[in-house]
Formats: structure tokens, C-alpha cells, sequence
């Protein structure tokens, strides 16, 4: 009986399954295009983006015969000039619109009308920098009310130049929503530009046209749905506003509608479903085991942990976590990763907790931290005091840094606590983490690469003392060797170092971490400057590139809080050490012991670095993501 029954289940299995992978096949056999084609000075572009004289093999146009790529988001909207692909889930790209740019250099107000390409439901595209403005039809009754509209937001500005609107816009940004109290003959509008918070004091705010600016940063996201349609040889279109996959032949053309394919999806996967889990309950059933591949896991972990107790922290159970953190209620910090909570030992001393992801991989998150920062004992790295693996749940405890992370010091110039970082408490930090780093390259049995280096990693004791966190993504270098063995780009953009994400620039090594220190001393350095900087990288769109030539000239950086010459000796030599950092030559870069040599020496024996060729105008990476 019970072998008939076996035959019954894989009957129904083979008739479910034949007709959909038959499809598949078919549909597969139809696709002919290129998983990627190589694009002049960008490299090798992929899917969405596709070339001129391929219109069926991706979303976006890219015409890589010309000086210059162009890039057509959209069929009937104009084309920009392609300056800067970053690919990754999501597409990072930034483009230049040559003609908006001749419209806001000749003050006409045909700029102030700029349509943004439309969203789909097969792509997406968020856009940055935008400045939103409240447009209204020109009327002497509007004032009291506009008055009333910001009353909350403080200090507003008008401009006026336009025949048939009046333009308003806040001084901090983010106040400007289309809420119940938005007058009658107004309505909020969105300008591709920077707001006036990010913009030097000097500026002239009430001309909104010095607000504007013609590079858009996009992240570029295409739905689940046309990703699947393009794998299985597909084309995305929307008809009626609705999606569908196009599949098309030497005849004739097959259109999916997405509603049966979701239908025919659905009592597939529930006929499916239902079959599989009929199998499993007669293994179940039979052999009285329910997961031998997670047993298996978690028993090698398990014995890992055991075979390294004497190296590990102290282990707590997920109940003794939940104690101490009070059942999670204090949220302290989030990343990919999971979530940050703040909890309290027994003797009374505050801690972090890092709650893992539960359903994350099997355990190597855990472990490799673990391997990593338990290797380590240095006033600039921070703490770990234990761990907890138990099941599915896994956190590892932290001491507690009160001040948090350097980052909000850099990008909250009106809080409290951001007159506490004065030049000198500056590059008292730079030279911390410098040396952190060079322990973590140099001063450890083990070489250390830490792959994520940058201000939101680095914590803040009650003395501003930084410390190093996060080494979910660190490397171990055994037995001394440089250059690591990588799959594939680990870190954040804007921080990456070249030869992480292109194999073009030599082998990757500790001289990664060097470049992302570079970047964030620039960072740093550029928090200091006259403007509130916001946390989308485009206000350092310019930066890196102007303070190359400023210091060639020996110009001024107009960077705040200089109060003597020290502070001014202090800014050159963080500028010119991370200059020397962010090469694009593995081989160019200074190691972190090189590093400190030139913070802590004399800023005249310093020599001026070559200028990365990544740092021009048109390439100038993010400062962060």
C-alpha cells in the first residue's frame, strides 16, 4: 500500500511540474540576449540597461558610440549624458541633462516645469537631489494664508520671478507636504535641485534657479516581476497600466496576462505545495527526522564553539538576552544585518545588543565576527563580551558607546554634542581609528581586512574616544598574506575602494581599508564645511574634486570651525594624507602604518598625492549610501 502510494505522489508531482518547465524551456530557448555588453569608460553594463540597436533586451537605452554614452530612461523623453553606473541590487547611476542645464544658466522658468521619468509597474527610479516647493497661482489674497502654511516651519523664501506662479520653499527642506492646510490654488511640486540647507551661507536662497542643478542621481530598482520575465527570455511591457510579459517568436508575438499567470501560478504552487508536503510527512513519518541538514549545521557550529570556548566570550542563552535587553525594548540601531539594542548586565553595566537576522544563512554571520573580533584587543576596536547561539537566534553583546556613532557628529552640525568635535578632537579621531586599522592589518596573529569602514562603524565613548564595530564583512588573511580571495563586493558605496567591485585594478588587500579610511577623512573633513550636510552623498558631489585643485593652489577650503593656524595645519594634513589614501592604485596607496607616520609628522615634509582619476568631475563617488 504504502509503495502504491509513492507511485500516486510522484504521478501528481511529474504532471505538475511538466507543463511549466516545458514553458520555461520554451521561452528560454528564445532569448538571445547578451548578459551584459561593454560600454566605453563605464565597463560592462547588464540588464536593465541595454544597447541602441537592441531594443528588446532590457528597459533603458544606452548609445555607447559617442564620446560621451548617452542614456534614454524612457522612449519619448529626452536622453542624458551617462556618467557613473554603480550596479547592484539596485542600480546607483548618475546622469547629466545638458539641456536643463543651458535652462537654469539662462534663468528660464521652463526649468522650474522639469518632468521626472514616470515610474512602471516593471521600473522605478528614485531620484536625489530634489528640492520640494509649494507652487501657487499668482494672487494678492495668498499671503496670510501661505503665512499659516509655514508657521511651523520658521523661515521661508518666495521667489517671484515667474508670470504665473509664486514659488515657496522652506530653509530646512523636508517641511513642504501636501497636508489639509495647503491653500486652494497651490500645490506642491518637486525640483530636481538641492535644497537650501545644503548650500553655502554666501548663496542666495531667494533665487531658486541657484538651487537648481542638472546631474540626478538615480537608484534604479526593476520589479520581481520583470526580472523573472527577462530571465525567462522575456520583454517587460505595461499595458493599461498593468504588467505584462511579451514573448516573441519568428512569427508571431505571445503575450502573458499577468492575472492568468498568477492564477495558473497559484493552483500550480498549491498542487505543488500539496505534493511536497505529502512527502514530507511520509519521510517524516517513516524515518521520525524532520531536518537533518539544519541538525547537521547547527552540530558543526556547535562543536566550532566548543573546540574555540578558552578564545570566545562568555555564551548566554536567548532567554538571559531577552532579560537583559528587556524583551528588546530599547532600539538603539538597525542595518541589514538586524537590529542594535541597548540592555544592562547584571552588575549594572549598559550594553549592545546585535540581533542577527534568524533566518540568515547558518550561522557563518555569527561566526565570522566572532573569528574575527575575538582575535582582538585594542583601545580603538570596540569590545565584544559575549554571544548567544541558540537555534535559530543568535546576537552577540557589545560594550556600550554612549555617543554613538561618528556619524551623527558629522551630519547634525545643530545638535548639542556637535561643538564638541573642534579640529583638534577631529584629528585626535582620525588618528584612533588610523590605529585601530593598523593593529587590525599588523598587530594581530591573524591580518584583519575589515571591509566596511566608515563613520556609521565607527562608536563613540562617553570620551570620544573612537572604536571599530562591524565586522560582519571582515576577512581573515592567514599566515600574513596580502591579498585576499573574494566572490564577490562586500562593503557600502561611496566607501568601496576600485578593486573590490573591478578586478581591473589589481588584487584586493589591506590597502582596501585604506582607501575607505581615506574617503571618510574626506568625509570628515567635509562635514566641516559651511553647509548642513544630508545623508544622500550628493551635497560632496563637487567636493573631492575642488579641494584637489585648492590645495594645489594653496587656496582656502572655507572650512568652519578654523581657529588658529594649528586648526589650519590639522585640516591640510587630514586632506592631504587621505588624498594619498583614496589612490586608485592598490599599489600608490600609503599602508595605515604609513598612514599615521604623515598624520602625526610635520605637514611640510608631506608631498602633494596625484590626483585619483576617479576623483573627476564626472566620476566622483558618492560619499555614502
Amino acid at each position: 500500500m504504502e509503495n502504491y502510494s509513492f507511485l500516486l505522489i510522484l504521478f501528481v508531482l511529474s504532471y505538475n511540474l511538466q507543463p511549466l518547465s516545458s514553458q520555461d524551456e520554451g521561452n528560454s530557448s528564445q532569448s538571445i540576449c547578451p548578459t551584459s555588453f561593454f560600454c566605453s569608460n563605464l565597463g560592462y553594463l547588464r540588464f536593465p540597461f541595454y544597447t541602441s540597436n537592441d531594443p528588446a533586451c532590457g528597459l533603458c537605452a544606452v548609445d555607447c558610440n559617442q564620446l560621451a554614452p548617452k542614456i534614454t530612461l524612457k522612449q519619448d523623453y529626452p536622453s542624458y549624458d551617462l556618467v557613473r553606473v554603480m550596479p547592484g541590487n539596485s542600480d546607483f547611476v548618475l546622469v547629466q541633462d545638458n539641456y536643463f542645464a543651458n535652462q537654469i544658466s539662462n534663468n528660464s522658468c521652463d526649468s522650474l516645469t522639469y518632468i521626472f521619468p514616470p515610474n512602471s509597474s516593471s521600473i522605478s527610479y528614485n531620484i536625489s537631489p530634489t528640492l520640494p516647493v509649494l507652487r501657487c497661482v499668482k494672487s494678492q489674497g495668498l499671503v496670510g494664508q501661505i503665512d499659516r502654511y509655514f508657521s511651523a516651519a520658521g523661515e521661508y523664501y518666495v521667489f517671484d520671478r515667474c508670470d504665473d506662479y509664486n514659488y515657496y520653499y522652506t530653509y530646512s527642506n523636508g517641511y513642504i507636504s501636501a497636508n489639509i492646510n495647503l491653500p486652494p490654488p497651490c500645490s506642491v511640486v518637486v525640483l530636481l535641485g538641492n535644497p537650501p540647507s545644503m548650500l553655502p551661507k554666501e548663496a542666495d536662497f531667494s533665487n531658486l534657479f541657484q538651487l537648481l542643478t542638472s546631474e540626478l542621481n538615480l537608484v534604479v530598482q526593476v520589479s520581481e516581476s520583470c526580472q523573472e520575465c527577462y530571465r525567462r527570455g522575456g520583454r517587460c511591457s505595461n499595458r493599461n497600466q498593468e504588467f505584462w510579459c511579451e514573448y516573441s517568436s519568428s512569427s508571431n508575438t505571445k503575450k502573458e496576462n499577468p492575472r492568468k499567470t498568477v492564477i495558473k501560478s497559484a493552483l500550480a504552487t498549491f498542487a505543488l505545495g500539496t505534493v511536497i508536503m505529502l512527502i514530507l510527512l511520509l519521510i517524516c513519518f517513516r524515518f521520525k527526522i524532520f531536518s537533518k541538514h539544519d541538525a547537521e549545521n547547527y552540530s558543526n557550529l556547535e562543536a566550532i564553539f566548543k573546540n574555540n570556548e578558552s578564545l570566545a566570550p562568555k555564551r548566554y542563552s536567548y532567554s538571559h538576552v531577552k532579560k537583559m535587553t528587556g524583551s528588546f525594548k530599547v532600539k538603539v540601531g538597525e542595518g541589514g544585518y538586524g537590529s542594535v539594542y541597548r540592555g544592562k548586565l547584571q552588575n549594572g553595566n549598559f550594553v549592545a545588543v546585535k540581533v542577527l537576522n534568524e533566518l540568515k544563512g547558518n550561522g557563518e554571520d555569527l561566526v565570522n565576527e566572532l573569528a574575527s573580533i575575538s582575535k582582538t584587543c585594542h583601545v580603538n576596536i570596540v569590545s565584544l563580551l559575549g554571544f548567544c547561539f541558540e537555534g535559530r537566534h543568535r546576537a552577540l553583546i557589545y560594550e556600550y558607546m554612549p555617543n554613538g556613532s561618528l556619524e551623527k557628529f558629522i551630519y547634525n552640525p545643530n545638535s548639542a554634542t556637535s561643538s564638541q568635535l573642534e579640529w583638534k578632537k577631529l584629528y585626535k579621531i582620525t588618528i584612533g581609528i588610523g590605529r585601530g586599522l593598523e593593529y587590525l592589518h599588523r598587530g594581530c596573529n591573524t591580518r584583519i581586512v575589515h571591509f566596511d569602514i566608515k563613520p556609521h562603524n565607527i562608536l563613540l565613548d562617553q570620551d570620544l574616544c573612537p572604536k571599530i564595530s562591524d565586522f560582519g564583512l571582515a576577512k581573515l588573511c592567514p599566515e600574513k598574506r596580502s591579498v585576499v580571495s573574494m566572490s564577490g563586493m562586500r562593503g557600502t558605496p561611496g566607501y568601496i575602494a576600485p578593486e573590490v567591485f573591478s578586478r581591473n585594478f589589481r588584487g584586493v588587500s589591506h590597502k582596501s581599508d585604506v582607501y575607505s579610511y581615506g574617503m571618510m577623512v574626506l568625509e570628515l573633513v567635509g562635514g566641516r564645511r559651511n553647509v548642513v550636510v544630508k545623508d544622500d552623498g550628493t551635497s560632496n558631489m563637487y567636493f573631492f574634486d575642488t579641494v584637489y585643485k585648492q590645495v594645489l593652489s594653496n587656496e582656502n577650503l572655507g572650512l568652519g570651525g578654523i581657529l588658529d593656524e594649528q586648526d589650519k595645519e590639522v585640516a591640510n594634513k587630514m586632506i592631504m594624507v587621505s588624498l594619498w589614501c583614496i589612490q586608485s592604485d592598490p599599489s600608490s596607496r600609503s599602508s595605515m602604518s604609513k598612514v599615521l607616520d604623515m598624520l602625526e609628522g610635520d605637514l611640510k615634509s608631506l608631498q602633494i598625492p596625484p590626483k585619483p582619476f576617479l576623483f573627476s568631475t564626472a566620476r566622483s563617488l558618492d560619499s555614502h549610501h
